[in-house]
């Protein structure tokens, strides 16, 4: 990692507190002899341990208070491990499978709590932490500590130690607050291989309060008690040199370019018997797989002609393919694309592949294997890495060692590579549904695969460590098969991991060492929604797809207008604070994906909406991505309208032309400025809909401004501890014009949603 980026830890600039309200909820069980009961929702990432509930009177009821910021919330209680939609909330929201969550709106008039420095009261709600790379972060020249306490609340942390012996403290200092929590950082010059045991101290008006594996105390406990910091158990967390300098593009396979029409799909596999054809009349709501020859025909995938219930049509092919994608490659680095993020490309029945007939063949109709090798060298010799989808999770019903148990049953040699509850099927197919044998959200098409036989698929997940569990040996020894071949026979540089939170975590250490004995420098990005934390380091992924802290964030203020500049920094604030550096600057950034609408779709067809979340994410912590055709405006709703074709003729369009200009040139400025990349990121005011930020090394400053409202104004931008006489003029890079400041701020004139990428000169 290059040094500038341990940069990112720089103050920054608080804007007052949101204030959290308390709020307490309840649940009477309706039988007794309950051993738990836990609370879990949208406000704890569907956690169903972090939140427990207590019936501390006998009376029945179990309570769990909680500080939450005015907002909307979904929740489920956590009962004997049984998840419980709670009878009495006053309303509820879809969850997508059949099912519902509560739902509680928490109001801006709700009671809050007063924190106030010296008062000797020390909130620990919320406080305790693990031993992870959030607390301790090995780096090359010593340790970097992380903790945090409510905004207000505590006068001072101490970081208390022993290394060799030898006791120690040192003070943690406040960075940046996201309005709820202020974080600290302190950093101890040491030699990362030194076993170092350590708790952390909370001071306020003459109280302490003491942080420990156990939770916070008012007592200092005995030193075996501390935290226990040991090499071994959090060794140096690395990310591969090449993917922070980064731009990710990610290819739906299918729908980005057919270079070969030989290959095109003619469903002549035996998974498509009987579904390749229209019964009489031309109308079918079951399955219909079949090639779109239109290639700009993408009508069907809002409202298939071949449906008589209205749906989209879900079984449409286009003959995208790996040719078509080695014929742009040219067009990807001119683009200034370094990281090409594919879409499953094993085989598979459907269009999207994440139903794997064999994890260790690519579909016949997007390459063979030797034009395959063939992309991968090309690629390489213009400097763009290849990352690959894979889902282990689950395989298709189509998978070789699927259909050979749905055949033979308990005959069958891979038998036990799923969890079969009833066999064999009924003669119309397995419903849905499914309750025959345990798939991924209750979809047929998804059979979980079983990788521990000591419990059931549900229980599996959250057991770390091997001994543990009793590791399904044919399945765990397939799939690290499946890494070397990717990674060693065909050169690929990394994976990106569906749903690996259903997955257990020991799997992915297994998984991580065979990756890096394969290619050392390979990168592992994980799908992960929400908080990501327990799913970064050497034991698990470099990286996960910034959901919660980028998208979710990115989409609601800049491409929907909703909430402030504060609210927006806040929760960014969080996420930076949220991971150690590393990981952060490595965090794929993403505005959209081919799970959710298209980003210019959300935002309303604003393009300009669309190019101030390009000018953010390619100027913002973290690895910009663009989802194919987002850099000309590519439109879509829902799955699996988000999939369209790409629009090759883009240049015939003023506004295509318009949009890829911007990304081209904003991706070409963050190769050209390290601090872009790497540099510290500082608020420097975040008022009303405007958000400005710093971006800065030793070498240069960038000052970027979101002007996000759509009126023409004057807005002043206060520089503060940034303005300088040495700085006093600024060269706006998209418009190649010099702004000079006025004293200690910059007065600029917008004309309606826009935004400035600022150098100081």
């Amino acid at each position: 990692m290059k040094r500038v980026s341990y940069l990112l830890l720089a103050a920054g600039l608080a804007y007052g507190q949101t204030a959290l309200k308390q709020v307490t909820f309840r649940f009477q069980p309706v039988i007794s002899g309950v051993e738990s009961v836990c609370l879990a929702g949208t406000f704890n990432d569907w956690s169903d341990s972090v939140n427990p509930m207590l019936d501390t009177d006998g009376d029945g009821v179990y309570e769990a208070t909680l500080l939450l910021r005015p907002g909307e919330y979904q929740y489920k209680f956590v009962v004997d491990g049984s998840w419980i939609t709670d009878p009495e909330a006053k309303a509820y929201a879809d969850e997508g499978r059949g099912d519902s969550n509560a739902l509680i709106t928490v109001s801006e008039d709700q009671m809050s709590p007063v924190f106030q420095k010296g008062d000797g009261q020390i909130l620990a709600d919320g406080l305790g932490q693990d031993l992870d790379y959030f607390l301790v972060n090995p780096l090359p020249r010593g340790l970097e500590f992380s903790t945090r306490a409510y905004v207000n609340d505590v006068e001072r942390i101490t970081l208390l130690y022993a290394a060799q012996g030898q006791p120690g403290q040192i003070y943690f200092n406040a960075t940046d607050d996201d309005g709820v929590f202020q974080f600290y950082h302190a950093y101890l010059e040491i030699d990362p291989e030194i076993l170092v045991d350590f708790c952390i101290r909370f001071e306020d008006g003459g109280q302490e309060m003491i942080s420990t594996p156990q939770g916070l105390t008012a007592n200092m406990p005995d030193m075996e008690h501390w935290f226990h910091y040991q090499p071994r158990n959090l060794p140096p967390f690395t990310i591969p040199d090449w993917v922070s300098d980064g731009v990710f593009y990610q290819i739906f396979p299918e729908r980005f370019a057919n270079g070969d029409t030989e290959n095109d799909p003619d469903f002549s596999e035996f998974y498509y018997k009987g579904k390749h054809t229209l019964p009489p009349g031309g109308k079918t709501n079951d399955e219909y797989f079949h090639l779109v020859k239109d290639w700009n025909d993408v009508s069907g995938l809002t409202h298939s002609p071949y449906r008589t219930d209205g749906k989209p049509d879900y079984y449409s092919f286009y003959g995208g393919d790996i040719q078509g994608v080695m014929n742009k490659l040219d067009y990807l680095k001119a683009l200034g694309i370094t990281i090409i993020y594919f879409n499953p490309l094993n085989q598979g029945k459907s269009n999207h592949k994440y139903d794997p007939v064999d994890y260790l063949s690519i579909d016949p109709h997007f390459s063979d294997e030797a034009t395959f090798k063939k992309f991968v060298k090309e690629a390489h010799e213009r400097d763009i890495r290849v990352i690959v989808d894979k889902a282990f999770n689950h395989t298709g019903d189509s998978h070789f060692a699927f259909v050979d148990t749905e055949e033979k049953g308990p005959e069958s040699p891979y038998w036990n590579w799923y969890e079969w509850h009833e066999w064999p099927l009924p003669d119309g197919g397995c419903p849905t549904p499914c309750f025959y044998y345990d798939c991924w959200w209750d979809y047929p098409l998804h059979p979980n695969l079983n990788f521990d036989l000591s419990r059931p698929n549900a229980e599996e997940n959250g057991i770390r460590d091997t001994t543990d569990a009793a590791p399904n040996k044919p399945v765990v020894d397939y799939i690290l098969k499946v890494a070397r071949y990717w990674l060693g026979e065909l050169d690929i540089d990394g994976f990106r991991l569906d749903v690996p939170n259903e997955v257990p975590f020991w799997f992915w250490d297994e998984f991580r060492r065979v990756t890096e004995e394969t290619k050392p420098d390979a990168f592992l990005i994980g799908e992960i929604w929400g908080n990501a934390m327990p799913w970064l380091g050497p034991h698990c992924f470099h990286s996960t797809m910034n959901y919660k802290y980028f998208r979710d964030p990115v989409l609601k203020f800049i491409g929907k207008g909703q909430g402030t500049a504060k609210e927006f920094d806040q929760t960014l604030t969080t996420g930076r604070h949220m991971y150690p550096v590393q990981a952060s600057l490595s965090m794929m950034n993403l505005i959209g994906s081919h799970d959710t609408e298209r980003f210019i779709r959300q935002a309303g067809g604003d393009m300009r909406r669309t190019m101030l979340a390009a000018l953010f994410s390619m100027t913002y912590p973290g690895v910009p991505h663009i989802y194919y055709g987002d850099e000309v405006g590519l439109d879509g709703g829902k799955d699996p309208d988000n999939r369209r074709t790409f629009p090759w003729d883009w240049e015939t369009s003023d506004k295509r032309i318009q949009i890829h200009d911007f990304y081209q040139k904003l991706i070409g400025l963050r190769h050209e400025h390290e601090a872009l990349k790497s540099g510290a990121f500082n608020t420097v005011s975040a008022e009303s809909m405007t958000y400005a930020y710093m971006r800065s090394d030793y070498e240069a400053r960038f000052l970027v401004v979101l002007h996000n409202e759509d009126v023409s104004e004057t807005v002043t931008i206060p520089l503060g501890n940034f303005a300088s006489q040495n700085h006093s003029k600024w060269k706006d890079l998209l418009r190649d014009r010099i702004i000079t400041a006025e004293s200690d701020s910059l007065n600029l004139r917008f004309e309606g949603i826009d935004g400035m990428l600022l150098e100081a000169q």
